[in-house]
Parts: C-alpha cells; structure tokens; sequence
C-alpha cells in the first residue's frame, strides 16, 4: 500500500517513521505547499512523488492512503475530498472541528471505497488496557484527574499579538481540541461519556484558550483535565477509588508508567511500548484498511464522534467560536 503525507510538521516526520516500522506500507511521497519542505520529507524517507494540493494527491491512481496533518480547520476539506476519491484516510486529531463536519464525513465514508480513521494514539496503547484490567481493584472511583501541560513554542509569537496556526482560531486551533483530545479520550474510553461538560478556560487576546481546566461529570464520579500550552507543569493522570489509586506519569498520549497502589501495596507494570509509539495506531489503522474492516473503522468512528461532541460542547460552554463553525458546506 502506498502512503502519501499531507504536512511536513514533526508530527508528519513521527507518523512516516512509525509507518515505515510496521513494514506494512511503502511510503510514496509529500503534499506541501512548500516544494522544499516536501523534498526534505522526501529525501529522508525515500519518497519519490511531490504534490502541491490535495487535488494532485486525490487524482494520482497510485496513491492508496493519506495521511493528514495539515492545520486543523483543513482536516475536514481535504478529508472529504481524499474520501471521494476512493482513498484511505488517516487524519490527524482532531478529525473535524465540529459535529457537522463529523457527521458529513461519517457519511461519505458510508459510500467511500476508502477508509477512514482519527489518528490518536490512546485508542491503540497497550497501557490502556492494563489499566482498564485492574481498575476493580480500587473498588469505587470517585475521582479521575489528568494533565497534559505542553509550553508552545509559538507562545511568544502569540504574545507579540500574531496569529500561528495551533492558537488561531481561524484554523481551529485550541489548547483544550489539540491536547484535552488525548485526556477526553482515555477518560471516555475506561468510564464512557459523561453527563455533563464544562469548561473553564485561561484566554488570550483573540479569545483562543491557553490553558483550561475541562470538568465531565458522570453520575458517580467526577473527571478533571488540566490543558496548558501556556506553562510547565506535571505530566500526570490519577484515578482514585475507595481501596487506592493508579497513577500514570507521564503524558496520556503514551501511557508507559503505570502504577497501582491498593492497600498500601505497590505495583508497577512495564508497558511495552514501541521506541516510537505512534507506531501501535500505525499497525492498528493499516491492519484494519488490509482486511478491509469497516465494521471496526465505524465502531472508531463512532468514539470520534463522541470526543468531538465532547469538545463542542466545552467550547461552547467557554465561548470558544472556530471560523469554521459558522461555515457551510
């Protein structure tokens, strides 16, 4: 299967490396407005093709995925029209920027000879399921707390009133969507979706959250994400019931500490991640497009939905307005 990549940013030069391990997926080239950027890509991974828009992408027969990873208000369009086009397509968190445009891509894919799926590594990290395993052994939970704190290097930037990508509202940037996604997802996946959502958020000039605390309150629990691009903090996520907690260091995202204390008694598990671990979605995505399994993909589909309703409603509850909530099709 052919690979080809929409974006040059690290995280495009993580996914190639992740993909080329699984050895499932030849990698073909690099969509980029800059010619250069897209040869570097190219260069470092024995890609041969360069394109400038999604059009040449989606018109080139020896294309079979696509991976996406341009700015966030572009996932929509070019995942719609990558899908049209009868090709995988693996895009980038967040998928959409909102639930109308989730839903007309759940649609099409209905009808898509291709596949398509969010990319988002805690769905596939083996610490997932260790955890789910022993969280019996704490007996009630009552609280669940998790942080992911990243200082942006666009930051300054942002300070001296310009407008980058990942805080600009214009192209659905946003603290809590580009991070809180990772928090929102392992919260849902081990408790389900919550009853209620609020957001509380640290805003800048344009009215973009830089750091926030998102609070999903379930029937018996309660579940606290802290989200910040604008400072440094501890990387951790605790779930604490009646008999003790677990406690994850580290980010979300990779899941590879994990430690259970219950009864005053102390267990800590490796976790066998990959070096690189988007590499677990990478099997997991091409897996599933070689056999085909849309009942899988639909049943992924169905959990980016939930997040992404999720996130609507914390935004909307903030009054964090994306350009392209107001758009239509």
């Amino acid at each position: 299967m052919n690979l080809v990549v929409v974006g040059t940013s690290w995280i495009t030069d993580m996914f190639i490396s992740a993909a080329l391990e699984t050895r499932l997926i030849r990698f073909l080239g690099t969509c980029s407005r800059s010619t250069d950027k897209a040869e570097a890509m190219n260069l470092k991974y024995g890609g041969e093709k360069t394109y400038l828009n999604i059009e040449e992408v989606c018109m080139d027969a020896d294309v079979d995925i696509v991976y996406i990873a341009s700015p966030n208000s572009l996932h929509y369009p070019q995942t719609k029209k990558a899908l049209l086009a009868g090709k995988h397509v693996i895009t980038e968190k967040p998928i959409v920027s909102n639930m109308r445009e989730m839903d007309d891509l759940i649609e099409t894919s209905k009808t898509s000879k291709g596949l398509l799926f969010e990319a988002i590594t805690t769905l596939h990290m083996p610490g997932l399921e260790i955890i789910r395993q022993h969280l019996s052994m704490l007996g009630t939970i009552s609280i669940i707390s998790t942080e992911f704190n990243t200082f942006s290097n666009k930051l300054p930037e942002y300070r001296s009133k310009k407008d980058p990508n990942e805080l600009s509202l214009k192209f659905s940037g946003s603290t809590l969507v580009d991070l809180g996604i990772y928090n929102v997802y392992f919260v849902m996946l081990l408790f389900g979706i919550p009853t209620n959502v609020h957001y509380f958020a640290n805003k800048g000039f344009s009215g973009v959250d830089l750091s926030g605390a998102l609070i999903m309150q379930y029937p018996d629990k309660i579940a606290v994400a802290v989200v910040a691009k604008d400072n440094h903090g501890d990387n951790r996520t605790l779930i604490q019931g009646e008999n003790g907690y677990i406690k994850v260091a580290g980010y979300v995202n990779t899941l590879k500490s994990i430690e259970i204390v219950v009864d005053k008694e102390r267990f800590e598990f490796y976790v066998p991640n990959y070096p690189n671990h988007m590499r677990h979605e990478c099997e997991a995505m091409f897996s599933c497009i070689a056999r085909n399994d849309r009942q899988t993909m639909f049943e992924w589909l169905d959990l980016s939905k939930s997040v992404t309703e999720i996130l609507q409603t914390a935004r909307k509850d903030a009054g964090i307005v994306f350009a392209a909530d107001s758009k239509n099709d």
